[in-house]
């Protein structure tokens, strides 16, 4: 997990512009109805933000958006789809939430216990 997280807070490094924020939220959500609490990370930048139809690749093996391409970044796609299969692993879950211009957060859940 430490490598899921390290690539998170390595892409909000990247993409936030000087003068930006970068926020790392950590809280414990109750599930109710019998089932087990989660551990909510988020984090969550004010950078460029990820245009809606790249949303549902980002996590696929390769994919990078066309911003992306013309950043000289390095990289070649593999960073999300390793977190996410990480993630996936350990029984939990990862999205990412996105709004042109306003930036990206990355929401990672986890079983609690």
């Amino acid at each position: 997990m430490t490598q899921v997280f390290l690539n998170l807070l390595i892409n909000a490094v990247r993409y936030t512009p000087s003068g930006g924020e970068i926020t790392v939220t950590a809280e414990r959500v109750e599930a109710g109805n019998g089932k087990p609490a989660r551990m909510r990370v988020t984090i969550a930048d004010t950078g460029p933000g990820i245009e809606p139809e790249h949303l549902p690749f980002i996590f696929d093996r390769f994919y990078r958006t066309e911003a992306a391409r013309t950043r000289n970044s390095g990289g070649m796609g593999l960073g999300l789809a390793i977190a996410k299969q990480f993630v996936l692993a350990h029984s939990g879950s990862i999205e990412a939430a996105s709004s042109p211009g306003r930036g990206t957060a990355f929401i990672v859940e986890l079983p609690a216990e």
